[in-house]
Order: structure tokens, then sequence, then C-alpha cells
């Protein structure tokens, strides 16, 4: 399965260029109540083997805590273990964060979480019966709305290979990316569900029903456009850490607080650019808050 190792490289390039989605719309999708998503986290442990069948989800929220998102059509205690260990990492490289993982269960299950207690340890996972979910009513409805224009939340597309149905998984896939061509929307955020409901939905998929939908929709074409709107993110985000690198070395801080972190990760790049240029002219934070909130960069400090 070599020639699709441009999926599993482009992955986080897809989830990084188009997070907002799931930031806007995850908690309605999976109806269980979470706190907003912040920013999508990045989460490479090198001893652990990337492939399309491991990959997963994480994101910050916004209190702080963590959501681990899997997908499996069954739920082992084997599964469990696994996601236990991947847990345990995350918990150790963000020791002050509490994880919250959520698995959707394509099969179904019987209970809405899931878990083992092996004494000195114990370990428990929300579960979304993704089997309670009607597909084929979802797929109607969402024509209906495309068609008249209407609002949809993107997660109902993205995810909907995976709701019940009695087609096989492959029509579910082509019918649903079909229906995403549809969308009035401009062409990256297309790209990125297409590329999200072809990657949240190929380990349910046969190598040769991959290089079926491979062939027939340019998932090639479109995961190079992701990698390069991926790595243009990359250097503006690089950019942003640098910044704040320097004004926590300029104002002797431990780390920055909310309203400063998110004043630099909203600002557009030529804002960015503009305030490293600056700040180091400035007495204090506020001045530098006042700076970013500034409607004209052509502005100047009083």
């Amino acid at each position: 399965m070599q020639q699709f190792d441009v999926t599993a490289h482009n992955y986080d390039f897809v989830f990084k260029d188009s997070f907002s989605l799931f930031k806007n719309d995850i908690a309605d999708f999976l109806g269980v109540e979470l706190p907003e998503i912040d920013s999508y986290l990045e989460t490479e442990f090198a001893e652990i083997e990337t492939n399309l069948e491991l990959l997963d989800l994480n994101f910050m929220l916004e209190d702080g805590s963590i959501l681990h998102l899997e997908e499996e059509a069954e739920i082992s205690i084997s599964d469990l273990i696994r996601f236990a260990s991947y847990d345990l990492k995350l918990y150790n490289r963000y020791r002050d964060n509490r994880i919250r993982t959520i698995i959707l269960c394509i099969k179904g299950y019987t209970d809405s979480t899931a878990g083992f207690n092996c004494g000195s340890l114990g370990y428990n996972t929300t579960v979304v019966d993704m089997s309670k979910k009607d597909g084929k009513q979802k797929l109607e409805e969402l024509k209906k709305k495309i068609e008249n224009k209407e609002k949809i939340n993107y997660l109902d597309l993205i995810f909907l290979p995976l709701m019940n149905s009695d087609q096989k998984m492959i029509n579910r896939v082509k019918n649903t990316i079909e229906l995403e061509k549809k969308l009035k929307v401009d062409q990256n955020l297309k790209n990125n569900i297409v590329a999200m409901t072809f990657v949240l939905s190929d380990k349910f998929l046969s190598d040769q029903e991959i290089s079926e939908i491979w062939r027939d929709y340019k998932m090639v074409r479109i995961f190079k456009y992701a990698e390069e709107q991926g790595k243009k993110e990359g250097e503006k985000q690089g950019e942003r850490k640098l910044l704040k690198k320097q004004i926590k070395s300029k104002f002797e801080l431990e780390k920055l607080d909310k309203e400063l972190n998110s004043l630099i990760d909203e600002a557009d790049i030529e804002k960015i650019e503009e305030v490293a240029e600056i700040f180091y002219k400035l007495e204090d934070i506020e001045k530098l808050k006042k700076y970013f909130n500034l409607n004209s960069a052509s502005k100047k400090l009083k």
C-alpha cells in the first residue's frame, strides 16, 4: 500500500487547516457536553508506529483539557488497552491537562462508557454509538439542505459513511463525496471536507476500494493541495511561536495569559510581523494588547 503514503503524510495538514469545523460543531455532532475546542493538538510519539489505522484526533479544549477522539468498528479490551497506553503518553507530556477520550463505535455498543480496571489502574472512555445514527435518512436530509442552500453541520457529512446503513462502506463514501462536491463553498474547504471523509473511512475499506476512490476522486491532487496549505500555515505558526517566546523573555513571564495568547493566534501574519518589529519598545503587556487590538496596522500607540 505504498502508493497511499501521501494520505498518512498529509493527515495532520488536513486537520490543522480545517480544525475550525470541529471547533464549532463537534459537541453538537457527538451529542456530548464538551467545552469548545481551542486548537488542534499535534501529538507525535516516536515509539508509536504511525499509519492510517492508528491515526487519531486530539484537540485542546478551552478549559485546558484534551479531547482524544477514536473510531472503531467494535470495541475490544485490546483497543481499550491501546487507547489507555496512548492516553498515558499524552498525560506524561501534558501533566496538568485532563484527558477526555471519546470512541465512535461503528457497529454499536451496549453502554455509553467503556473501560477496564486492573487494580492500581482504572481507565474510562465515553462511547458514541454510530449505529444509532441513520445514515440513509441523514444522507437525504443533507441532500435537501444543500439543494436549498441551508446551513449544515459539516461533521454530519464527514462522518456520514460511519453511520448505520445497509450500503457497503465504499458506496457510502462515494455517495458522501459526490454530495460534498455539490457544496457551494471555498475550494480549499471543500477539499478538506473530502479529504477528512476519506481518511476517517479508510480503515474500513479494502486496499482495492481505497485504490478505486483514490483514482476516481483524484485524491493525490487533494492531499497535495492540503500539504501546500499546511506548510504555509506551519510557517505562520512558526512566526507566532517565536513571537510568544520573545515576549515571554522580554517581560520575564513563565507563560502568556489567555487573552494575549488568543490575540497572537488570531492575528493575521502582517500584524504578527509588525508587532515583532516594535514590541521591544513597549513598556508593558497592556500596551502590547492594545497594539494588537488596533483596527489598522498603520495606527500608532498614544
